[in-house]
């Protein structure tokens, strides 16, 4: 959720976050992960929905917190920023936050990648989405997409995440093209360094990539694309607007 005060006109604006302007002011397209909505999860999702229940919303919640959380210490780490467990006596993350953003440090203190940059937000008309890009860098002298999950599996969704990141940024910066791609999966159940030497791993952390070519990934992406449009053919953000200010008159002395 992306909350933006306006002191000037005392209101609180509640900005849809599934949705990206774009160059054309006004004009909103859905995020990429909002797309992916669309995509059939799988039997084991739809068994887990039946076992959890109501637990579902709160349970998914969390882990969208999570996830959140750690990309922030993520963003804060590669800005130079020093960050805190603690805070003035307080602890300030969760300890399995804390423990994938040191899982990230490793990786990069380990591989040392050149940042072209990072949190890349793109809107696109042309091919209908926008998105966030978590990191554009050098590594072993080739350009790469990353993007962090903290998430249990590595889903089809995110190498079709990939492919629309990919595309679109090879669109929008060509001097810059993407060689390769990858997914920093910070829950992988890895024991260690890869003994021949030729994945991107440590204990508990593994930059994994997927088999099939971006190219092909984004033509599954597009399907997505239409199916999601088909079920939402009046798209636009819900953008909430409250009152900065909040006072009780007293009618009775009118």
């Amino acid at each position: 959720m992306n909350i933006f005060y306006d002191g000037n006109a005392n209101q609180l604006n509640i900005l849809d976050e599934r949705f990206y302007e774009s160059s054309e002011k006004g004009v909103y397209y859905p995020g990429v992960t909002t797309i992916l909505e669309a995509y059939y999860k799988g039997y084991g999702f739809y068994e887990w929905l039946k076992q959890v229940g109501f637990n579902a919303d709160e349970i998914l919640k969390k882990a969208g917190d999570q996830g959140s959380n750690v990309h922030s210490l993520i963003e804060l780490y590669l800005k130079g920023l020093e960050i805190k467990w603690e805070l003035d006596g307080k602890q300030m993350y969760e300890l399995e936050e804390w423990k994938m953003a040191c899982k990230f440090v490793e990786f990069f203190e380990k591989y040392n990648p050149e940042i072209l940059t990072i949190e890349f937000k793109f809107c696109d008309i042309d091919l209908g989405y926008g998105g966030c890009i978590d990191l554009i860098c050098k590594l072993n002298n080739q350009i790469w997409l990353i993007d962090h999950k903290t998430s249990n599996y590595i889903h089809k969704t995110h190498e079709l995440q990939l492919s629309a990141y990919c595309t679109a940024w090879n669109k929008l910066n060509p001097q810059y093209t993407i060689e390769r791609t990858g997914i920093m999966w910070l829950k992988s159940s890895t024991k260690g360094e890869d003994k021949k030497g030729e994945k991107i791993q440590g204990e508990g952390w593994q930059l994994k990539e997927f088999d099939r070519h971006y190219i092909e990934s984004f033509k599954l992406f597009q399907h997505t694309q239409a199916i999601w449009i088909e079920e939402n053919p009046n798209f636009k953000p819900k953008n909430q607007i409250y009152p900065g200010i909040l006072k009780r008159i007293d009618k009775s002395e009118d």
